[in-house]
């Protein structure tokens, strides 16, 4: 993050003359596209700058015209300030009102600036009226100026209000600040150097060489250079214009509106817990159709009421945002209010559960967000998604799970388990050896097979069973007390051999076989290769192995099938012997690795027979 970088954007009804004046403070004429030359008004987002005693502001010049609303929210997201332009003769028009409106959802602060101040008669008078109309906006004004493009001394106080004002990046408070966040605001293709995307940081840092991770195309590009107006930089951080040169994506797949992120973090979802927020508008209606707009990603919801102002949007496509960013919301193109979003990641709770949890949220109170989801997951809720889902990281996360009272908190996969889960895990430890006195398991085995167990929960209910003299453990094994482990690994060949007999010419893979005998995968791979070894049993590719006795039997039938037929393939082997193609595929390679076949385009022929 740059200290003495701010930017700032310029907001205000139409014509009021937001474009003249940062013409007048930095010499950009923003107005350049030949669309706005002809109608008289910013169209798109123009971008420029002000070096001035030791910082660097950057000006966005959003559009004040009424249909291009949902550009100006799109530029707002990311000011540290506002310069929120009035004309001091006309005052208070209604684009003037939706922009304050939306400077004041995002919470903006903004320099109130009377233009036009050389045509009006009354000053005071005009700073009054306007100041009273936006009363209902409960806006930060660090300040009112008059000025006028043609008196230079206005200009001039403006400038060194700019230059001299303690602003402050405008932060969320949380570990989000970390996250590198940038919605694309543009993409344009550089001649001869590639593809390039603009748009202002939201969060985190992004450098040179970094790769950045394009959520909605789920891939990564390589950052190849970095320009800050007009200039090659090394790094840019929170709330700072850039354009990024990409290497590694098409022009043609980039989209207004992406974000682009670090890789890890963010998952899409089409749904979003929010709490509603208006200053002046009625209440929105169950099932109602909305405009939603994060960043520059606008997209099309409807509204499911919990309890007002908690609700669910339903969106036509995914979102990537986070906890307690903020969406604009629109209803017929026009500003309603914002949507806080409590749950960027919603469960399937019900609203008894949902509700008090919402509530949590937007108090920021996660100690008891944290108590309330753990409840509800039995078998237990991971904080993994913690950066998204709370704005904070794995660390913090966990620092709050410590203090709760009846949770387990695994630390190394952070995962949080209500105490009650781990008696399910002993009753369910408990089964398995009563039904399989032979059992062999580890904690990683038992996790295989109950996915919800976590190596350290498996730690714990086997550490208690051991205490209880019920089990004990062996060379890393967990076993009945009076069982031996060598008789058992002994049994274990016998007992693997029986079933891949069993599976005959389609034995069931090793895993499933190692689930179903409750052993250890390693002790059972262990098994595997002492039957391979003594050419009972034949590894014919990764995951199927089959008894020597029943492959004897199928390279005979093949063998036959391939004298009668003069060739073999996929599906005569289907055809024939009622196999899937997987075992299909396996029986015929195993021909070739013989030297019995050649394979012509698929096709097995003859080569060399065995030997009567």
């Amino acid at each position: 993050m740059n200290p003495s970088y701010f930017l700032l954007g310029t907001c205000g009804h139409v014509d009021h003359g937001k474009s003249a004046l940062i013409k007048a403070l930095t010499g950009f004429e923003g107005d350049t596209s030949v669309h706005e030359k002809a109608r008289g008004i910013t169209i798109d987002l123009s971008f420029s700058h002000l070096k001035i005693a030791g910082r660097t502001l950057g000006f966005i010049d959003v559009p004040g015209h009424k249909s291009l609303v949902s550009t100006m929210v799109g530029g707002s997201f990311g000011f540290d300030a506002g310069l929120f332009v009035v004309d001091a003769n006309e005052g208070v028009k209604e684009q003037s009102l939706e922009h304050a409106l939306v400077l004041s959802l995002l919470k903006i602060p903004c320099i109130l600036v009377l233009s036009k101040a050389d045509k009006c008669q009354d000053i005071e008078a005009s700073k009054e009226a306007i100041c009273a109309a936006l009363k209902p906006y409960p806006l930060d004004i660090l300040g009112v100026l008059s000025c006028s493009v043609y008196d230079l001394e206005s200009i001039q106080a403006l400038k060194d209000f700019l230059s001299t004002y303690p602003f402050d990046k405008r932060q969320m408070g949380s570990d989000l600040e970390q996250l590198f966040r940038l919605y694309v605001d543009r993409v344009f293709v550089l001649p001869g150097r590639g593809v390039a995307v603009s748009g202002s940081v939201w969060g985190g840092v992004v450098q040179k060489g970094d790769q950045v991770f394009i959520a909605p195309l789920n891939q990564v590009a390589g950052v190849k250079t970095l320009h800050q107006h007009g200039q090659e930089v090394q790094k840019v951080g929170l709330h700072e214009r850039v354009a990024l040169q990409l290497q590694g994506v098409k022009a043609q797949d980039l989209k207004v509106g992406m974000l682009l992120t670090a890789k890890g973090y963010l998952r899409g979802f089409d749904r979003l817990d929010i709490e509603l927020c208006t200053y002046d508008k009625d209440p929105l209606k169950h099932n109602q159709s909305l405009g939603v707009q994060i960043g520059t990603h606008k997209l099309n919801a409807r509204l499911l009421i919990l309890e007002y102002p908690f609700a669910t949007l339903v969106l036509d496509a995914p979102v990537f945002a986070c906890y307690l960013d903020t969406a604009i919301i629109s209803v017929n193109q026009r500003v309603w209010g914002a949507a806080k979003i409590l749950n960027p990641i919603v469960d399937m709770l019900k609203k008894p559960v949902k509700l008090p949890l919402l509530k949590a949220l937007a108090q920021g109170d996660l100690k008891s967000a944290f108590s309330l989801l753990v409840r509800a997951h039995k078998k237990g809720f991971g904080l993994l998604s913690s950066m998204q889902r709370f704005g904070c990281t794995h660390q913090r996360a966990l620092e709050i799970a410590n203090t709760l009272e009846g949770v387990l908190v695994d630390s190394k996969d952070f995962v949080l388990y209500p105490s009650e889960t781990l008696k399910n895990v002993i009753y369910t430890l408990k089964n398995i050896y009563a039904q399989n006195p032979q059992a062999l398991l580890s904690p990683k085995s038992l996790s295989f097979k109950h996915s919800y167990i976590s190596p350290h929960l498996a730690n714990l209910a086997f550490d208690t069973l051991a205490k209880e003299g019920f089990l004990k453990q062996e060379r890393g094994l967990w076993l009945l007390a009076h069982q031996q482990l060598d008789k058992l690994q002994d049994k274990l060949q016998d007992k693997l051999y029986q079933l891949l007999l069993e599976g005959q010419l389609t034995p069931k893979a090793p895993y499933n076989l190692y689930d179903s005998l409750d052993i250890d995968r390693q002790v059972g791979d262990n098994a595997l290769k002492a039957l391979c070894q003594q050419r009972k049993v034949i590894r014919l590719c990764h995951n199927v192995f089959v008894a020597k006795s029943a492959l004897d039997k199928i390279l005979s039938v093949m063998l036959e099938i391939l004298h009668l037929s003069g060739y073999l393939d996929v599906q005569l082997i289907k055809d024939k012997l009622s196999l899937s193609r997987k075992y299909a595929i396996a029986y015929l390679e195993h021909l070739d690795k013989l030297g019995y076949t050649h394979n012509q385009e698929g096709r097995r022929i003859l080569k060399n027979p065995p030997q009567a």
